[in-house]
């Protein structure tokens, strides 16, 4: 998990490096979103066929060597869009293996009856990651030059982004290792492929609770993602140096921030305004009104103090909303149910990101954040007086 968080400043400063044109960022992370989306459902029904760990070892190893690849690439000074491109394509394939498997591996390792609590310890400790690799990997970019006999004909200035990537792909290989002999209870599905991902989709739809809920999820991914991943990017580039420092620590305060809100949630595991699904109206509602004011961000405390409020909100539901939808999901079907979920926040954020990289060539930073926020309002609002979602209830 550490790993990711280098890859995650290091990509849109890579591309950055490369052309400061937004639409090429959002090309970037749209080569990422394709596979992901298209594969997604056949991960999970992969997971349900052969088990969360084979499929989780398999796209760990996977990814390792696309990173190989890419920091190979940096190294040695042959980083250009397409190569870039065609790695986030890679690893966005592979992650429609590991996204569906981690999910499920959590269900199978816990007593059901601890299930809360197990999430709320792996989330926790994620965003552990979360707060501290960005800062982390902000600095190594910054300040990492490799001898200068090292490397042939390399740019010294992306010494950094090499090593940033590297570790990430050690992450990824010590992670499939580490589960090789991992005992993981599961109830295997008979099918697999086009037929068993139709049964996961066919269930999902005909549950008017758990399709009132993806398709809120989606909805708030599409409004808000973008400008997380592409915005606050260009917002660091315009107003921001060293920006790779200044990235890495807005990041980590969203990262921070998200751990203290999985904390509180831990604390008091019940706590609800009336219930589940009016607690993440409300909560939803609030990260929309603290996203606005992000374009008028002139001071990096100003970024950080915002983006760590956002995250405690943010983790106060995740972990709540995560466990009811694994509770929500036949056990049969938890790979296929998990990855269409994750085929709302994994597929669409980086749609998001595409659209955003658009938008900003024809109006102000301060505008896609206002727009992104209002239209995260009305969303919230057309929820809670059109659907059953205000009603929404724990399993």
């Amino acid at each position: 998990m550490m790993g990711d968080q280098f890859t995650l400043v290091a990509f849109p400063l890579l591309v950055m490096a490369i052309t400061p044109d937004p639409m090429a960022l959002g090309w970037a992370f749209a080569a990422l979103a394709l596979p992901r989306a298209l594969f997604l459902l056949a991960g999970g029904s992969l997971v349900d066929r052969f088990g969360a760990r084979p499929v989780w070892m398999f796209g760990c190893c996977s990814s390792a060597m696309a990173l190989c690849g890419l920091s190979w690439a940096v190294f040695q000074g042959h980083a250009t869009l397409p190569v870039i491109y065609g790695c986030a394509a890679l690893l966005g394939l592979f992650s429609a293996l590991t996204l569906p498997a981690g999910s499920a591996l959590v269900p199978g390792i816990v007593n059901p009856r601890d299930l809360e609590q197990a999430n709320g310890v792996f989330l926790a400790l994620r965003q552990v990651t979360m707060a501290l690799g960005p800062v982390a990997a902000g600095a190594l970019i910054a300040s990492a030059f490799l001898p200068s006999g090292a490397r042939s004909d390399s740019n010294g200035a992306l010494d950094g982004f090499a090593i940033a990537f590297a570790l990430d792909a050690l992450t990824f290989a010590l992670s499939a290792f580490g589960l090789r002999t991992l005992l993981i209870r599961r109830a295997t599905s008979a099918d697999s492929g086009p037929t068993a991902s139709a049964e996961g989709l066919r269930y999902f739809f005909q549950n008017q609770r758990l399709r009132t809920y993806l398709i809120y999820m989606a909805a708030m991914t599409l409004f808000m993602s973008g400008p997380v991943q592409i915005a606050v990017p260009l917002l660091v580039h315009m107003r921001f140096t060293p920006e790779a420092q200044a990235l890495g620590w807005l990041l980590g305060a969203q990262g921070a921030g998200t751990l203290v809100g999985m904390l509180m949630f831990t604390a008091h595991p019940k706590l609800r305004i009336i219930n589940l699904g009016t607690t993440l109206l409300a909560v939803d509602g609030a990260i929309a009104l603290l996203l606005m004011p992000l374009g008028w961000v002139y001071a990096l405390w100003q970024g950080v103090a915002l983006l760590f409020a956002i995250g405690i909100f943010g983790g106060f539901v995740q972990v709540m909303a995560y466990t009811w939808l694994q509770r929500a999901l036949p056990p049969a079907l938890l790979g296929r149910g998990m990855s269409l979920f994750m085929l709302v926040f994994a597929g669409l954020a980086p749609v998001s990101a595409a659209i955003s990289g658009w938008v900003l060539q024809f109006i102000s930073i301060e505008a896609v954040f206002v727009a992104s926020g209002v239209l995260l309002l009305t969303t919230v609002a057309f929820f809670y007086v059109g659907s059953g979602l205000g009603r929404l209830s724990d399993v």
